[in-house]
């Protein structure tokens, strides 16, 4: 499973130079274009405290952006940027230091439940954990169960298969370790596997679960590679 790139729309301009400070109009693209082909647009920036108030707008002049830069002619932004639907709900957030991308950055879905959170340094991405919900449409097939899915470095560590409640019913995959926990209704856990260097269930107990609403349906055990006993729930 490779994650998509959600936070790209975050890092759409830092450093662009404008000749001169007016009212800027743009396309779906973000390039400049004249007023009647307009998507969005920028007034001139704000004096605030030593930084300038840059606030994106769509043609509808519902707020689409707002943030603090360092400079009223470059997107030298400097601290907590937002982002907005045009409903009118935040669509993201994200921490810029002297114009980098450095600590917090988040994106919603238009329902106001969180996409992606995300850890970046120096406008890099470290850790990314992403949020899929019961219902969501993936394939066209909505996935049957909630999951959480956390990346270091655009590598995937760490799964967890869920039904609503993080602390109820569950299954955690931990990709390093080679090896997934197994959690009852009750949050309390059911049993555990490792997996040999192929994928394949080497020791412990194997959880299996059927799905809309999540509960448990098997369990199997494992001893050296090989199957001791399936007992079915």
């Amino acid at each position: 499973m490779k994650k998509n790139t959600i936070l790209l729309f975050l890092l759409f301009a830092v450093t662009n130079t404008f000749a001169q400070v007016k009212t800027q109009y743009f396309d779906e693209d973000w390039n400049p274009v004249a007023k009647e082909d307009m998507v969005y647009y920028r007034p001139e920036p704000k004096a605030v405290n030593g930084k300038y108030l840059f606030k994106d707008y769509y043609k509808s002049g519902k707020l689409q952006f707002e943030g603090l830069s360092l400079s009223k002619t470059e997107e030298k932004f400097d601290g907590e940027v937002k982002y907005f639907g045009e409903n009118g709900k935040i669509s993201g957030t994200s921490i810029f230091k002297n114009g980098v991308l450095n600590g917090s950055a988040k994106t919603y879905f238009e329902d106001g439940r969180l996409r992606q959170d995300a850890l970046m340094k120096d406008g890099e991405e470290q850790t990314a954990t992403v949020y899929t919900y019961k219902g969501t449409e993936i394939e066209g097939s909505p996935t049957l169960y909630d999951l959480i899915t956390v990346f270091e470095k655009e590598e995937r560590v760490k799964q967890i298969i869920y039904d609503g409640n993080l602390k109820g019913i569950r299954q955690e995959d931990y990709f390093h370790e080679g090896k997934a926990k197994y959690f009852g209704p009750d949050g309390k856990l059911l049993g555990e596997i490792i997996f040999d260097l192929y994928g394949n269930p080497n020791n412990g107990t194997m959880v299996e679960y059927d799905f809309n609403p999540m509960k448990v349906s098997h369990k199997r055990f494992f001893a050296d590679g090989k199957e001791q006993v399936m007992e079915q729930i």
